[in-house]
């Protein structure tokens, strides 16, 4: 598979390295001073767009109108998915998408929603979230956050409403308070927690490097290219 790298940030660069560790060929890389267009897209299979948010959907609607796929790793853009999930609808273009593309990550996920249904039933136990990132994340809170937000809206009817922001009173029963911190170089680290008077459990992942997220996206791009048009997400992948 052929592949080119818009984006030359961290995320963008592992992934680069995962694809051409799996025997890949990267034939061509568009940074932020360099234009999407048939010439530099001309050799590629598939497109990685791993940018910033505020250039993500022009990135994404400039890749599928010259019939390429396009794995979009950024985060942050979310307030477009429906202008995206149009263009592709559109163009009949193929593209996928993942607050994050690690497998562990996503089978978190999972298991997060699992236990706020097992939990749903029980409202001695009250429900906070919390997320650690390193310095150089350019969103917060996280897409990874934003997921793990809405599952728990979803599957706690007494949680209806999140505050991500310092709480400068006491938060209401029906909040769901999730935090974020950012400093270090190389945190990751999502944690969910239970919590009673008398005991508290708490679902964590953290993240020992970019490895998986890198791994995950590299293995969904080699995937997405033997897809059908349309628009993909990491629940498809692991189905």
């Amino acid at each position: 598979m052929k592949f080119v790298s818009v984006g030359c940030g961290g995320m963008g660069k592992a992934t680069q390295a995962q694809l051409v560790a799996l025997g890949h060929e990267c034939v061509g890389e568009i940074g932020p001073d360099q234009k999407i267009c048939t010439e530099s897209l001309s050799n590629a299979d598939i497109v990685i767009e791993a940018t910033v948010p505020e250039a993500c959907v022009k990135n994404v609607e400039n890749i599928i109108t010259e019939g390429k796929p396009v794995l979009i790793i950024t985060t942050g853009w979310y307030e477009h998915l429906e202008d995206v999930k149009n263009l592709i609808e559109k163009y009949g273009g193929k593209a996928m998408y993942a607050s994050n593309f690690s497998i562990g990550v996503n089978l978190y996920f999972q298991m997060v929603e699992k236990a706020a249904q097992l939990m749903n039933g029980f409202e001695d136990y009250d429900v906070w979230a919390t997320e650690l990132h390193h310095k150089f994340k350019a969103d917060s809170p996280s897409g990874t956050a934003k997921t793990l937000e809405d599952i728990l809206l979803k599957n706690l009817d007494r949680k209806t409403e999140v505050v991500e922001e310092s709480l400068q009173r006491q938060i209401q029963p029906h909040e769901l308070h999730f935090s974020s911190t950012r400093g270090g170089v190389t945190n990751f680290s999502h944690t969910i927690g239970f919590d009673s008077a008398s005991d508290v459990i708490e679902l964590k992942h953290s993240a020992r490097n970019r490895d998986g997220y890198a791994s995950g996206a590299a293995r969904s791009a080699a995937w997405l290219v033997d897809q059908k048009p349309g628009f993909y997400t990491m629940t498809d992948f692991l189905s």
